[in-house]
Formats: C-alpha cells, structure tokens, sequence
C-alpha cells in the first residue's frame, strides 16, 4: 500500500472511530436521562404515597393518577425524540 492511501484508510478510520464514539456518548446520554426521570417520576410517586393528612398514607387520586402516567408518557416521547436527534447528530445525518 502506498503513504496516501494508508493516510486516506487512516483518516476514514479516524471518521469512523469519531462516529461510533459519539454514537455512545449519546446512548450513554440518553440511558442516564430516562434513568433520571424514572428516578424522579417514583421519588414523586413515593412522596405523594407519604403524604397523611390523618393517620394513613392518603392514596392518590384518580386524577393524579392520570397526571402522572400522562407526565411520564411525555418525558418518554421527548427523551425518545432527543435519542433520535442525538444519534443522527452522531452519524452526521441531520
């Protein structure tokens, strides 16, 4: 092999290295992120369960209940759409 074409099989590998390390950074990104707002999403539903006006934990109501599988269902979707952005950012293809 010639120095030019083992300097262009480098700089392709060197791409291809750069797209896979991005690549899993934003997996990485994106497991943290929905570990975060699972975290968050029982922290609240252990604080509401705590909760005691009388002698009892106060269950939820049927309305917080709703509040919050309809919260959550929207941070999956926007964590979702963010994986998607971050790995076509990865892969250079937005």
């Amino acid at each position: 092999m010639t120095s030019a074409s083992n300097g262009h099989q480098n700089a392709v590998t060197d791409q291809v290295m750069d797209v896979m390390s991005r690549g899993q950074k934003a997996m990485t990104d994106a497991t943290t992120g929905m570990a975060q707002m699972w975290g968050a999403a029982l922290k609240g539903a252990d604080d509401a369960g705590r909760r005691t006006p009388g002698s009892g934990p106060v269950p939820p109501s049927a309305g917080e209940l709703v509040d919050r599988a309809v919260d959550t269902g929207i941070a999956v979707l926007e964590m979702q759409r963010s994986v998607a952005h971050q790995v076509l950012d990865a892969l250079r293809l937005r």
